[in-house]
C-alpha cells in the first residue's frame, strides 16, 4: 500500500504571501545566479520561506538560459545557505579586500546584481527534483539535501533539519550584516 506524501504547507513563495523582505535587504527576484566559474546557472524566480519561523529556506531557481548544459526547462530549489549575493560594488569591494580568485575579473559593465553558488556542480543541479509550487514535502527536502551533500546518516531529525549549513541564511547575508554592524 503506497503512502501519501505529506506536503509541508508552512512553505510559501514570498511574492504570493503577505510577508515582505526585511528592511535594508534587497529583493533578489530576477537576479542572475552564477557558478564560481562565472557561468550563468539561471535566475532567482522567488524565495521560499517557512511561515512559522519566518526564515527563507530556499531560492527558487529558474534554470532557463543556463550556460552549464543542463535541462533549462526546469525550476529547482537551492538551500539559501549555499548562495551568496553581491551587488557590483560589493563584488568589487570583496575582490579588492580579499583578492578572491573567484571574483578576479571585475568589470563595471557586468551585471549589477548576482547570486553566486560556489559549491554546486552542474551534475547536482541536473539531479535536483523539479520544483512544483505548493508541493514541497519532507521527502523532497531530504532528496535535495542528499543530492547537494551525501548524508552522514539516513535519518534527519525534523527539529534539526534546518540547523545545517545549507540553511545558514547568515551565510547569504554575511557581508551585508557585517558591514551594517560596523557602521553602527
Amino acid at each position: 500500500m503506497a503512502t501519501e506524501e505529506k506536503i509541508d504547507h508552512r512553505m510559501e513563495e514570498l511574492h504570493d504571501s503577505n510577508f515582505e523582505i526585511v528592511d535594508n535587504e534587497p529583493d533578489i527576484s530576477g537576479w542572475k545566479i552564477k557558478a564560481r566559474s562565472g557561468k550563468v546557472i539561471g535566475r532567482v524566480k522567488d524565495l521560499l520561506f517557512d511561515t512559522y519561523s519566518r526564515k527563507v529556506r530556499y531560492l527558487i531557481a529558474d534554470l532557463d538560459d543556463n550556460e552549464l548544459g543542463i535541462d533549462d526547462d526546469r525550476v529547482v530549489l537551492i538551500p539559501i545557505g549555499m548562495a551568496e549575493l553581491y551587488t557590483r560594488a560589493e563584488r568589487h569591494e570583496r575582490e579588492r579586500e580579499r583578492r578572491d580568485p573567484a571574483y578576479n575579473s571585475y568589470d563595471p559593465t557586468l551585471d549589477e546584481k548576482v547570486v553566486y553558488l560556489h559549491t554546486v556542480t552542474a551534475e547536482q543541479l541536473d539531479a535536483l527534483p523539479s520544483y512544483e509550487k505548493g508541493r514541497v514535502s519532507r521527502h523532497i527536502e531530504v532528496a535535495i539535501r542528499r543530492i547537494l551533500e551525501p548524508p552522514e546518516r539516513d535519518d534527519y531529525d525534523r527539529d534539526e533539519f534546518y540547523h545545517h549549513k545549507h540553511f545558514d541564511d547568515d551565510n547569504f547575508y554575511r557581508h551585508r550584516h557585517h558591514r551594517h554592524y560596523d557602521d553602527e
